[in-house]
């Protein structure tokens, strides 16, 4: 029995040792508000947020550093030591999905992460000028850029009713926050207004486009008159190669007059 308890002896006492210097033993855990694994807490905008990280069951004083996604958040040295507290004041939606995460500075592999879900009405916002000037028979597209937690559904309305969207003409796309119409060889009668509408469970948001369709100015035809002028200039080149001789001879009658008598008596 004796080299049994022996055994077990030496193996609490490595146990004890390996709980305590080895890293990854050491039995410190991380709170972030009093919870040690990893969480989601959802606000909303404009409220404020206190983050307290908190080493547990340590035995001596332990340094903590704070990421916000991958990128170190620089703490005061007094708020470093077992305790350390951050704060966003206010919060906005750019928070929304931000990750915040307190870790143990000796190693990084103990830690506690908290994703931030910030709810907030539907965000909108266009790519330019809301008054578009656009010619008949152009292409047009209009970009509705969307922030919405909850997500929210989306669609588009023409002087206050809802597009009749017909195939080959309106084309509509929606993805990663970007809500477009294009609209194919516009015509005068599609002047107007349109209207991006976003709907969640907040609230509602829309983004206007006022819309001009103006007839196309007249241009001159460059091109035609450019290959009618070389046809020309072509035509007058040859007519003078044509008739260089004759040219050429009654140069030589205006010239020589004895030669021309001669000429005309034969």
């Amino acid at each position: 029995m004796a080299p049994r308890t022996f055994e077990n002896l030496i193996f609490g006492l490595i146990f004890i040792v390996a709980s305590h210097f080895v890293p990854g033993y050491t039995g410190v855990e991380i709170a972030i508000n009093n919870i040690t694994t990893d969480y989601r807490i959802t606000m909303n905008v404009s409220d404020s947020l206190s983050l307290k990280c908190a080493a547990v069951n340590n035995t001596q004083d332990e340094e903590l550093v704070w990421f916000r996604d991958n990128r170190a958040i620089k703490l005061k040295s007094m708020n470093r030591f077992n305790v350390s507290t951050v704060c966003i004041d206010p919060i906005t939606e750019v928070d929304n999905e931000a990750t915040f995460s307190c870790h143990l500075n000796k190693n990084h592999d103990i830690n506690t992460t908290v994703v931030l879900d910030i709810k907030f009405t539907p965000r909108l916002s266009g790519n330019g000028d809301d008054q578009i000037e656009v010619h008949k028979g152009d292409d047009v597209t209009l970009t509705c850029n969307v922030k919405s937690n909850p997500p929210a559904i989306m669609s588009w309305y023409k002087d206050n009713n809802t597009l009749k969207m017909v195939a080959g003409k309106h084309h509509v796309y929606w993805d990663s926050g970007v809500f477009t119409l294009s609209i194919r060889k516009i015509q005068k009668v599609e002047n107007g207004t349109y209207v991006c509408m976003a709907i969640s469970t907040l609230g509602s948001s829309n983004l206007a486009f006022y819309l001009n369709v103006k007839d196309k100015p007249f241009q001159i035809p460059i091109e035609p008159i450019i290959a009618g002028l070389v046809v020309v200039v072509v035509t007058i080149i040859f007519g003078i190669i044509s008739r260089r001789n004759k040219i050429i001879e009654c140069c030589r009658k205006k010239t020589n007059p004895s030669t021309c008598n001669e000429l005309d008596t034969q």
